[in-house]
């Protein structure tokens, strides 16, 4: 997904300290018995830390809302996307928590993402006959694809396993029982819907090669680090199905880069920088954009 790399506590701590300006730069942050904090002294260490990263930032998410509207509808949509890969709502709230987000900087991220790709594929024109040729060109990579697996350490347990299958075993129990893939084990090992592209190579080909219904010999994926067990639910990969994926892959493939985006921006924004510290930071040679996929 891409994204502005916001440094969100940094930003939203600007934003509050902003908030209390009658309060003064004075004002105490924090008291200890060995001295106090106050909101000067600590907005000066952020600035001398993070300060042109999270004011860089700030801005760049100011032209993008200008020009580029976002709905929350559009924010909630790819929010339950994601959640929905996700067992549970404990395992969903886990993931933010290991990547220092909570829920409301998390669907920050997401806006800022589809701000910027509204940006990057401004002015892209689509026709029926681009889209139709990029999809002759690219099908085995759009080919979308349902499964569920077995992920396990050693082959000898996967051998096992999948003779339990032959002998008519459920799928899902085994995978509760024996998966090392915490991220779909409780579902009984389902991915759901997915890009060949997406997977790793060993096992986007092993998937490929086999009939709706039937069921992989073991597979092993040294990314993975054991024996998967693949059993294909579904296949699509005639146009009509997947011309919406379609047409959101030519988008990507014709789009501007972030950087050319941002810059277009600054050079119409007329932005002028109060702070002395950090006056030549939007000038080109220091102006970069942060971003990522």
């Amino acid at each position: 997904m891409k994204k502005l790399i916001m440094i969100l506590a940094a930003v939203l701590m600007l934003s509050s300290l902003a908030a209390c300006g009658n309060s003064g730069d004075n004002a105490t942050v924090v008291t200890t018995k060995s001295g106090n904090i106050t909101k000067a002294d600590f907005y000066n260490e952020l600035k001398k830390t993070n300060g042109s990263q999270v004011l860089q930032n700030m801005v760049y998410e100011k032209l993008l809302e200008k020009k580029y509207n976002v709905s929350k509808k559009a924010v909630d949509a790819k929010y339950n996307q994601v959640r929905k890969t996700f067992s549970s709502e404990t395992q969903f709230q886990q993931a933010l928590a290991q990547n220092n987000l909570t829920t409301s900087q998390f669907r920050r991220q997401i806006k800022d993402s589809l701000m910027m790709t509204k940006a990057q594929q401004a002015g892209i024109k689509v026709t029926d006959q681009a889209l139709k040729d990029y999809y002759n060109k690219n099908k085995v990579q759009l080919t979308e694809l349902k499964a569920r697996h077995i992920l396990v350490k050693d082959k000898k347990t996967a051998n096992a396993v999948l003779k339990k299958l032959k002998s008519g075993a459920d799928f899902a129990k085994l995978a509760k029982q024996y998966s090392t893939d915490n991220g779909s084990k409780a579902k009984g090992g389902e991915l759901g819907w997915f890009k060949q592209s997406t997977m790793v190579p060993e096992f986007s080909n092993a998937a490929m090669k086999l009939k709706v219904g039937q069921i992989s010999n073991p597979v092993y994926s040294n990314n993975d680090g054991g024996y998967h067990i693949i059993q294909l639910e579904g296949k699509r990969d005639d146009y009509n199905h997947l011309k919406a994926s379609v047409k959101d892959a030519y988008l990507a493939s014709k789009e501007k880069s972030q950087s050319v985006v941002m810059q277009t921006l600054i050079k119409n924004a007329d932005i002028k920088v109060q702070d002395n510290q950090f006056k030549n930071l939007f000038s080109s040679s220091n102006s970069t954009t942060t971003v990522q996929p």
